[in-house]
């Protein structure tokens, strides 16, 4: 196994981070346009370029309490397979390189459904960060959701 990088973010207290491979920009200037009826956990869409983009809430997802957003707030703009979703986070702590010793197995004790979207755990100088698999962040009727909801403002 190569290293990898990471975008490591924060979400209150806690850091996370997600494959870089996946995050094709982050944005710092963004205006969420609510939708009415939206999926679960989607606070809203941008426009990107102009390209329509649904926002991801990870903070309604781990049910942590919503807040007003701030000038560190960021959008992750990632893509799995050919979604475009933008994930809002509190801030971007940085690019790390993740060598294969700092890539821990998820504990059997919490590898649950619920906890299907954790890829793994990284410890990054002696913090431990979870690392999100965007491919598993919803389940498999969410992600046909989101791909109506794209067809539907495109």
């Amino acid at each position: 196994m190569s290293d990898v990088k990471h975008v490591v973010f924060r979400l209150g207290n806690e850091t996370y981070s997600m494959d870089i491979e996946y995050v094709k920009a982050i944005e710092q200037n963004y205006s969420i346009i609510p939708l009415p009826e939206a999926p679960e956990h989607v606070k809203g869409m941008i426009n990107l370029r102009g390209e329509i983009v649904p926002v991801y809430s990870l903070r309604s997802r781990f049910h942590m309490e919503e807040i007003e957003k701030t000038k560190e707030s960021q959008l992750l703009i990632a893509k799995a397979g050919e979604v475009l979703l933008a994930f809002e986070v509190d801030a971007v702590v940085g690019i790390e390189t993740i060598e294969p010793q700092q890539q821990k197995e998820i504990p059997m004790l919490i590898q649950s459904e619920a906890t299907h979207y954790i890829g793994g755990i990284l410890d990054i100088n002696n913090k431990v960060v979870v690392e999100i698999s965007i491919q598993n962040i919803m389940s498999e009727s969410e992600w046909k959701d989101m791909e109506q909801l794209i067809r539907e403002h495109s």
